[in-house]
């Protein structure tokens, strides 16, 4: 399994086991952020004690990367879903 599968696996299986089913703060967003990470490294290098700063920023570019993509894939949808039907509502 590849970096991003798991670190994808930590963070899916955090966000199924909240009762909410997903992160409800940026405290919780960002510290599930780090436990990923460490989870995905800590299965790549056996636990080892550092990580190297090169697989971090790895690491950031595949999650961004992810998140281009998905926006890429839902642009047309979240393009509808913020048009305001109606009219501007400030004219309200």
């Amino acid at each position: 399994m590849k970096l991003i599968g798991r670190y994808n696996q930590f963070y899916n299986d955090e966000c199924a086991a909240s009762p909410w089913g997903g992160i409800t703060s940026m405290e919780h967003l960002q510290a599930t952020t780090i436990r990923a990470a460490l989870y995905a490294f800590a299965r790549k290098y056996g636990m080892k004690k550092s990580i190297p700063v090169e697989d971090l920023n790895n690491l950031a570019d595949l999650i961004e990367a992810q998140g281009n993509e998905f926006l890429k894939k839902t642009e047309t949808v979240m393009k509808e879903a913020h048009s305001r039907p109606g009219g501007d509502l400030d004219a309200l």
